[in-house]
Protein backbone atom coordinates (compact mmCIF):
# COMPACT_ATOMS: atom_id res chain seq x y z
CA UNK A 1 0.00 0.00 0.00
CA UNK A 2 2.62 2.50 0.54
CA UNK A 3 4.45 2.27 -2.71
CA UNK A 4 0.57 3.09 -4.34
CA UNK A 5 -0.16 5.50 -2.16
CA UNK A 6 -0.69 8.20 -4.46
CA UNK A 7 -4.08 6.13 -6.49
CA UNK A 8 -5.40 4.77 -2.87
CA UNK A 9 -8.87 6.54 -1.99
CA UNK A 10 -10.41 5.12 1.06
CA UNK A 11 -13.94 4.66 0.08
CA UNK A 12 -15.36 2.88 3.62
CA UNK A 13 -17.56 -0.71 3.05
CA UNK A 14 -17.93 -1.59 -0.09
CA UNK A 15 -21.31 -3.56 -1.09
CA UNK A 16 -23.44 -3.64 -3.97
CA UNK A 17 -26.92 -1.55 -4.17
CA UNK A 18 -30.08 -3.36 -2.58
CA UNK A 19 -32.15 -5.11 -5.46
CA UNK A 20 -35.62 -3.59 -5.67
CA UNK A 21 -37.86 -4.19 -2.88
CA UNK A 22 -39.58 -6.78 -2.69
CA UNK A 23 -42.76 -7.57 -0.49
CA UNK A 24 -42.20 -8.82 2.85
CA UNK A 25 -42.68 -12.07 3.14
CA UNK A 26 -43.26 -12.59 6.80
CA UNK A 27 -39.96 -15.75 7.10
CA UNK A 28 -36.96 -15.57 9.66
CA UNK A 29 -33.77 -15.92 7.27
CA UNK A 30 -31.08 -17.77 8.84
CA UNK A 31 -27.52 -17.18 6.78
CA UNK A 32 -24.80 -19.44 7.74
CA UNK A 33 -22.12 -18.52 4.81
CA UNK A 34 -20.30 -20.81 2.84
CA UNK A 35 -21.12 -23.48 5.87
CA UNK A 36 -18.02 -25.07 6.86
CA UNK A 37 -18.65 -23.43 10.56
CA UNK A 38 -22.43 -23.42 10.66
CA UNK A 39 -23.82 -26.36 12.65
CA UNK A 40 -23.32 -24.16 16.24
CA UNK A 41 -25.17 -21.15 14.57
CA UNK A 42 -28.13 -23.26 13.29
CA UNK A 43 -28.40 -25.76 16.20
CA UNK A 44 -28.61 -22.46 18.97
CA UNK A 45 -31.08 -21.36 16.77
CA UNK A 46 -32.62 -24.10 16.69
CA UNK A 47 -32.90 -24.49 19.94
CA UNK A 48 -34.17 -20.86 20.52
CA UNK A 49 -36.55 -21.15 18.03
CA UNK A 50 -39.71 -22.52 20.32
CA UNK A 51 -38.99 -20.21 23.23
CA UNK A 52 -38.93 -16.73 20.98
CA UNK A 53 -41.90 -14.64 19.71
CA UNK A 54 -41.37 -15.57 15.95
CA UNK A 55 -41.20 -19.52 16.16
CA UNK A 56 -44.90 -19.92 14.49
CA UNK A 57 -43.53 -18.15 11.33
CA UNK A 58 -41.39 -19.97 8.37
CA UNK A 59 -37.92 -20.45 8.87
CA UNK A 60 -35.52 -20.26 6.18
CA UNK A 61 -31.78 -21.40 7.08
CA UNK A 62 -29.38 -21.17 4.44
CA UNK A 63 -27.08 -23.94 5.48
CA UNK A 64 -24.22 -22.75 2.55
CA UNK A 65 -22.74 -24.88 -0.20
CA UNK A 66 -19.65 -26.42 2.22
CA UNK A 67 -22.20 -27.68 4.73
CA UNK A 68 -21.87 -32.02 4.68
CA UNK A 69 -24.54 -33.54 2.60
CA UNK A 70 -25.56 -36.15 5.09
CA UNK A 71 -25.73 -33.11 8.00
CA UNK A 72 -28.09 -31.12 5.81
CA UNK A 73 -30.42 -34.07 4.92
CA UNK A 74 -30.25 -34.87 8.91
CA UNK A 75 -31.33 -31.14 9.29
CA UNK A 76 -34.04 -31.59 6.96
CA UNK A 77 -35.44 -35.09 8.38
CA UNK A 78 -35.52 -33.50 11.80
CA UNK A 79 -36.65 -30.14 11.51
CA UNK A 80 -40.29 -28.80 11.65
CA UNK A 81 -42.36 -28.54 8.57
CA UNK A 82 -41.93 -24.87 9.06
CA UNK A 83 -38.30 -24.65 8.71
CA UNK A 84 -37.01 -24.82 5.32
CA UNK A 85 -33.18 -26.14 4.58
CA UNK A 86 -31.05 -25.21 1.35
CA UNK A 87 -27.17 -25.06 0.66
CA UNK A 88 -27.57 -21.08 -1.02
CA UNK A 89 -29.85 -19.02 -3.02
CA UNK A 90 -28.72 -16.75 -6.00
CA UNK A 91 -31.65 -14.27 -4.95
CA UNK A 92 -29.97 -13.85 -0.75
CA UNK A 93 -30.37 -10.68 -1.21
CA UNK A 94 -33.55 -10.23 -2.47
CA UNK A 95 -34.69 -13.14 0.17
CA UNK A 96 -32.48 -10.86 2.98
CA UNK A 97 -34.31 -7.52 1.58
CA UNK A 98 -38.27 -9.20 2.27
CA UNK A 99 -37.44 -11.26 5.95
CA UNK A 100 -38.70 -10.32 8.73
CA UNK A 101 -35.96 -10.82 10.81
CA UNK A 102 -31.78 -11.92 9.57
CA UNK A 103 -30.24 -14.37 11.71
CA UNK A 104 -26.47 -14.74 10.41
CA UNK A 105 -23.03 -14.87 11.67
CA UNK A 106 -20.65 -11.36 10.67
CA UNK A 107 -18.95 -12.17 7.61
CA UNK A 108 -18.25 -8.72 6.30
CA UNK A 109 -20.32 -9.88 2.84
CA UNK A 110 -23.61 -10.56 5.18
CA UNK A 111 -23.23 -7.15 7.36
CA UNK A 112 -22.65 -4.72 4.22
CA UNK A 113 -25.83 -6.72 3.03
CA UNK A 114 -27.90 -6.92 6.03
CA UNK A 115 -26.57 -2.60 6.59
CA UNK A 116 -27.88 -1.90 2.76
CA UNK A 117 -31.56 -4.05 2.69
CA UNK A 118 -32.28 -2.26 6.41
CA UNK A 119 -33.21 -5.71 7.16
CA UNK A 120 -33.51 -5.77 11.57
CA UNK A 121 -31.14 -8.64 12.18
CA UNK A 122 -29.04 -10.46 14.83
CA UNK A 123 -25.53 -11.46 14.23
CA UNK A 124 -23.83 -13.96 16.25
CA UNK A 125 -19.94 -13.06 14.68
CA UNK A 126 -17.67 -16.82 14.32
CA UNK A 127 -15.39 -15.97 17.44
CA UNK A 128 -13.06 -19.52 17.34
CA UNK A 129 -9.46 -19.97 17.22
CA UNK A 130 -8.89 -16.83 18.27
CA UNK A 131 -11.00 -15.17 15.66
CA UNK A 132 -11.79 -11.55 16.75
CA UNK A 133 -12.93 -9.38 13.24
CA UNK A 134 -16.72 -10.47 13.06
CA UNK A 135 -16.95 -9.26 16.83
CA UNK A 136 -15.58 -5.80 16.28
CA UNK A 137 -17.45 -5.48 13.92
CA UNK A 138 -20.42 -6.27 15.12
CA UNK A 139 -20.13 -4.71 18.45
CA UNK A 140 -19.21 -1.57 16.49
CA UNK A 141 -22.06 -1.50 14.61
CA UNK A 142 -24.59 -2.84 17.54
CA UNK A 143 -23.57 0.06 19.69
CA UNK A 144 -24.60 2.45 16.86
CA UNK A 145 -28.01 0.00 16.77
CA UNK A 146 -27.56 -1.13 13.31
CA UNK A 147 -28.26 -4.51 14.28
CA UNK A 148 -28.25 -6.54 17.27
CA UNK A 149 -25.83 -8.87 18.55
CA UNK A 150 -25.16 -12.03 20.88
CA UNK A 151 -22.07 -13.43 21.57
CA UNK A 152 -21.58 -17.13 20.52
CA UNK A 153 -20.71 -18.10 23.99
CA UNK A 154 -23.82 -16.44 25.52
CA UNK A 155 -26.28 -18.05 22.94
CA UNK A 156 -27.62 -20.34 25.33
CA UNK A 157 -31.53 -21.07 24.37
CA UNK A 158 -33.35 -18.67 26.19
CA UNK A 159 -30.54 -16.05 25.98
CA UNK A 160 -30.60 -16.56 22.47
CA UNK A 161 -34.48 -16.22 21.98
CA UNK A 162 -34.48 -12.88 24.23
CA UNK A 163 -32.11 -11.33 21.25
CA UNK A 164 -34.24 -12.70 18.38
CA UNK A 165 -36.87 -11.13 19.93
CA UNK A 166 -35.04 -7.88 20.80
CA UNK A 167 -33.70 -7.78 17.34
Amino acid sequence: APEIAAVIAYTGYVVDPPPPAPPANNQVLLSAGGGAVAERLIDAALAARPLCALANIPWRILTGANMAPARLAAYRRTAPKTVIFEPGRDDFRALLAAARLSISQAGYNTVMEILTARTPALCVPFAETGENEQTLRCRLLARRGWLHMIEQSDATPRAFAAAIDRA
